[in-house]
This record gives C-alpha cells, sequence and structure tokens, in this order.
C-alpha cells in the first residue's frame, strides 16, 4: 500500500520510506493504527476506533498519540496524509490535501481567500492613511 513516499508492507508489517531509503519492522500498537488507518482510508475514525484496534496492554490514549507520532516521524513528508480532525479522530487520506506552492506558505492558513484577501486590503489602507498623515519633505536643490 502507497502512503505518499512511503510503502506499507502489510503481510511483514513493515513501512518503507523511498525518500531515505529506510525500511522499518513496524512495532504492533504502531502497525496497528496505521493498518487501521489503511483499512479505512479517507474516513475519519474515532480515537476509540483507533484504541480498539491497539494491542490490550497497550491501549490508552497516550499510548495512541505516541503510536501516530511515531508513525508520522518516520513518514516524513509522507506524515502530511495523516490528519488529526479536532474532536474526532484521525484519517488517512489517499490523496495530499495540502496546498502547494504561495498557497502554503501563506500566514494563517485556516483563513479563506476572502478572508486573506480583505487583511491585504486593510494593510493597503493602513498604509495609506500613515502616509497621508506625513507631509512630504521639501526638496533640496543642488546648484
Amino acid at each position: 500500500m502507497q502512503i505518499g513516499r512511503c510503502w506499507f508492507d502489510i503481510a511483514q508489517a513493515q513501512l518503507s520510506n523511498q525518500d531515505n531509503d529506510t525500511s522499518w519492522k513496524m512495532p504492533p500498537a504502531e502497525f496497528a493504527v496505521l493498518n487501521t488507518l489503511v483499512e479505512h482510508r479517507d474516513k475519519v475514525l474515532s480515537n476509540e476506533q483507533l484504541l480498539a484496534s491497539l494491542p490490550e496492554q497497550t491501549r490508552s490514549l497516550a499510548s495512541l498519540e505516541a503510536a501516530i507520532k511515531r508513525v508520522r516521524f518516520f513518514l516524513g513528508q509522507s506524515a502530511l496524509f495523516i490528519e488529526a480532525v479536532d474532536g474526532q479522530g484521525y484519517i488517512l487520506h489517499s490523496k495530499s490535501t495540502r496546498a502547494t506552492g504561495f498557497w502554503a506558505l501563506r500566514p494563517g492558513k485556516s483563513m479563506s481567500l476572502k478572508q486573506y484577501s480583505l487583511l491585504i486590503a486593510q494593510l493597503v489602507l493602513l498604509l495609506l492613511l500613515i502616509y497621508s498623515l506625513f507631509e512630504p519633505t521639501a526638496k533640496i536643490f543642488f546648484p
């Protein structure tokens, strides 16, 4: 199963990162979480659903979060495919949902294009107001 630039081998419980040519024999908790996310790709899974997939001795919210953190760390750039959904759980996307180029670098990534445009317009108006408050400097002529 391909996850970005990584390959998840379910039969061997192994995750291979093609960016840095490394492979990771996954511990049971990490394998269980990633396998459950892969089985329900593009669907939000609650923390309870993911907890149920963990081995019984490691079934806690802290171990779930730690397992997801370790999987994301190994995925590197491909970690963008795993998204935390506030108050609901996690989702593994089939395709990258992150913006690229200029829009990925803009401040306030949660702002809509309309809100961002309004902010820029307000900044331009503020600069015009400041410019209008100051008198231009006197011109000095040199002979």
